[in-house]
């Protein structure tokens, strides 16, 4: 007991002297007992109302493990159970915090949506000064922290879990009416998407695009179907981006890949052409949450070299350029990469470039040829025999196979 008081004080001092982290100490009924905040109420009362109590109540009954809370205002906040035998007896935070840069305008949108007081939507942007911006993947590693610094039990990355509480109620997102005309289904349709997007879960990402694509987005081109489709899919992706930096991947590979599907809708032709391209544009983003997640496992410097080859999938990806990219000598980014992975960074490249090209065997109509050179193969008989490496079958026969399942 008295080595847990000496690691919260610790941390509490580190996070706040380092981060501008304030720590916070709720009973199991989610009372304030106490906060390094020097404007705890106000904190307090928009944890409240932004029903992250119900989200982190929901977390805890089925699990003790340590959870990310990300409000309604886009407010996130890290927060870890302390029990008394198998009971939870105090559920301590670290936060507010952003996960990605909030503008004001979006922070007005979103204040407007929760019918908040003039007076308070403006003591929330007087306090939005307060709140440090940390990215989501640093969240998740002072979350392992102030959950070994609560119980002494160390976690993984992968224990981890990113709640979000989208509705304006405490009723699950099941039970809301999705054709309202006064939300015109757009507001919670987005948080649904946004929130299975963050997951990395394709399963549970198909109805919620489902959901969001059937109309939601409202009719912003009324007589052109083809048009129309284009810009929901342009929306689509443009969520899909920003709920994937909330998932964990770099902003800059988010916007490349969003801007990459974006033209790539635009040049589409018929509503089924965009429907493919957003299909595979959805499962791309899911895979590299999925990715980030995975490369918790590694170091920074392997991590970074996976996202750079995620990024540049598409580009002939160099050795020696990637090296000086990440500043370091390509001998030993190989050599660190080799031991971690007990890969090669050559067959890793492959191998995601394959990954790659099942996603466009199985959403687009391009050739083996075209795929080929989109993925930057010398040749198309070279990604031929790659692909038949990586997955013992030619792209005609992975194509075939796909249709009779």
């Amino acid at each position: 007991m008295v080595e847990s008081i000496a690691r919260l004080e610790t941390m509490r001092d580190m996070f706040l002297y380092a981060q501008q982290i304030y720590s916070w100490c709720l009973g199991r009924d989610f009372s304030l007992i106490y906060s390094n905040c020097p404007s705890q109420q106000f904190f307090y009362n928009i944890f409240e109302i932004s029903f992250c109590s119900a989200a982190a109540e929901k977390h805890f009954a089925r699990s003790r493990l340590p959870v990310i809370l990300n409000d309604n205002m886009g407010f996130a906040w890290i927060a870890a159970a302390q029990t008394d035998d198998r009971d939870i007896s105090v559920i301590h935070l670290l936060g507010p915090l952003f996960t990605v840069e909030a503008s004001e305008t979006y922070l007005q949108k979103l204040c407007g949506k929760m019918k908040l007081s003039p007076d308070l939507i403006n003591e929330l942007l007087r306090q939005l000064a307060l709140v440090p911006t940390i990215p989501l993947n640093t969240a998740i590693r002072y979350g392992i922290m102030l959950h070994y610094s609560v119980t002494g039990t160390p976690v993984s990355a992968s224990h981890i879990s990113v709640a979000i509480e989208a509705s304006e109620s405490r009723d699950s997102l099941e039970d809301a009416d999705w054709t309202s005309s006064s939300w015109h289904g757009t507001w919670l349709a987005e948080q649904e998407l946004f929130a299975r997007i963050k997951e990395g879960n394709l399963e549970s990402m198909t109805e919620a695009a489902a959901k969001f694509a059937s109309g939601h987005v409202g009719s912003m081109c009324p007589g052109n179907p083809l048009r129309q489709a284009k810009d929901e899919g342009i929306v689509f992706t443009v969520l899909a981006s920003r709920a994937a930096i909330f998932g964990g991947v770099s902003p800059e590979g988010a916007y490349n890949l969003a801007d990459y599907y974006i033209q790539r809708l635009e040049a589409c032709v018929n509503v089924a052409e965009v429907q493919n391209c957003s299909g595979e544009m959805c499962e791309t983003f899911v895979r590299r949450v999925h990715q980030c997640r995975q490369n918790f496992r590694y170091s920074p410097l392997t991590a970074s070299c996976m996202e750079y080859i995620e990024t540049h999938i598409k580009e002939k990806i160099s050795l020696e350029e990637m090296a000086r990219e990440l500043g370091y000598t390509s001998y030993y980014l190989s050599g660190k990469f080799q031991k971690e992975t007990g890969r090669s960074i050559g067959s890793h490249i492959k191998q995601q470039k394959i990954e790659s090209a099942k996603q466009l065997l199985d959403n687009s109509s391009l050739t083996f040829a075209d795929i080929s050179e989109q993925l930057s193969f010398s040749s198309p008989s070279f990604f031929s025999s790659t692909f038949r490496k990586y997955t013992g079958m030619t792209p005609g026969e992975y194509q075939k196979r796909d249709k009779l399942e």
